[in-house]
């Protein structure tokens, strides 16, 4: 017996083809990564120090979309590989301040050229007006998810 969604395809659900479209995205964003070693959230985190200098690790992992208990081991494997550095001032209660180091920036720099390829890439399929487009309701759409 063959069972269907009631109504209509599972493709016409908006969120069923944006999780798809998510998973495929993701190992796209990673295969263009691949060449620096870093993951898309190691990219991210580098990203989000590098443009707001000072963030706490609470605050670091909200923008990184992963749990601040993830958030210590994902650091630890970055200051191992240098691209990270907690500063002084990690007591108890405190948050250490966290910056990216030169080879961080470096590596990030490199990064950043790969994915503007990558955007670049996906710009000529779209056109730049339905790529500027899509860019826009994806940041409306983002800054909803969740409210509800």
């Amino acid at each position: 017996m063959t069972s269907r969604t009631p109504g209509r395809p599972p493709d016409e659900f908006l969120e069923y083809r944006l999780v798809r479209l998510a998973g495929r995205l993701e190992r796209r964003f990673a295969s263009a990564l691949a060449p620096t070693g870093l993951s898309p959230r190691q990219f991210s985190v580098l990203t989000v120090l590098t443009e707001s200098p000072g963030v706490t690790s609470a605050d670091l992992a909200r923008a990184v979309l992963t749990t601040p208990q993830s958030m210590g081991p994902l650091l630890d494997q970055m200051e191992t590989r240098g691209l990270v550095e907690r500063t002084a001032g990690r007591g108890r209660g405190r948050a250490a301040p966290i910056r990216v180091t030169d080879t961080g920036a470096a590596l990030l720099r490199e990064a950043a050229r790969l994915v503007d390829a990558l955007d670049d890439s996906t710009r000529r399929r779209l056109g730049e007006r339905d790529h500027r487009e899509l860019n826009r309701l994806l940041a409306i759409l983002a800054e909803h998810v969740g409210d509800d």
